[in-house]
């Protein structure tokens, strides 16, 4: 999957949790700790001009249990604020600034002699021709082929799907009222075998229009090229 990052938002969030990162640290400190308090007990000092062996020990036990101190402080700060790389992950996720992860299926008239023509659907909401399109989904490529078979009445043995490209693009929402940056992949469908009635030029599954267009018809279509020409030309580039 492709997320989109603004940098400045990325290295503010790497600013605010720089301090919970690499916690782990904390756990060789008090084992290093530890270790110099135990070598500083059970070592001998000579005197040191006039300072005697028994103040420079008394001096680096004071310092081991100091360090000890602090690190014991340190794990129990990090376990009271724990913040994993799950959670730092979480929250990249969360600054990613594409609004829709969609699937775009190309579907060509193969039980035509020179097929040239792709299937599309009626979108009511958007009173426009489209291309079948699924939002993506953690089985992604199960999941669509679930999704063509249960729209086009088609065994799911017979739908086999090829990975094309994928695409960014940022467009004006009209649901929305703003531009908002859309990924698209874009998979070809290749289906062995059509039930008749898909056969015809235009159709009707469980209420939903279907029909066949070329490009350059879809390109002809004022009302497709106002809210889809980025899929068209999308299509075109790669599976015309």
């Amino acid at each position: 999957m492709k997320i989109l990052l603004d940098d400045v938002k990325l290295n503010l969030l790497l600013e605010q949790k720089k301090q919970f990162i690499g916690k782990t640290v904390v756990w060789d400190s008090l084992l290093s700790a530890v270790s110099f308090l135990i070598s500083v007990i059970w070592a001998s000092y000579s005197d040191f001009f006039i300072i005697s062996g028994i103040v420079i020990k008394t001096i680096f036990v004071l310092l081991g249990l100091f360090f000890t101190g602090k690190s014991i402080f340190d794990i129990y700060h990090c376990s009271k604020n724990s913040y994993t790389y799950e959670d730092l992950f979480q929250d990249i996720n969360r600054l990613n600034e594409i609004t829709h992860n969609h699937s775009i299926i190309a579907i060509k008239n193969t039980f035509d002699e020179f097929p040239n023509k792709f299937l599309l659907y009626y979108d009511t909401r958007w009173n426009a021709y489209l291309f079948l399109n699924f939002k993506d989904n953690t089985n992604n490529e199960n999941f669509i082929v679930s999704g063509i078979s249960n729209k086009l009445k088609i065994k799911a043995d017979d739908i086999k799907l090829q990975y094309i490209a994928q695409n960014l693009s940022k467009k004006y929402s009209e649901s929305h009222k703003e531009e908002r940056i859309y990924s698209h992949k874009l998979y070809l469908a290749n289906i062995s075998s059509f039930p008749n009635a898909a056969r015809s030029n235009s159709f009707e599954i469980d209420g939903v229009s279907y029909c066949w267009m070329s490009i350059s018809e879809m390109e002809n279509d004022p009302r497709i090229m106002e809210v889809n020409e980025d899929i068209v030309q999308f299509v075109k580039e790669n599976c015309n």
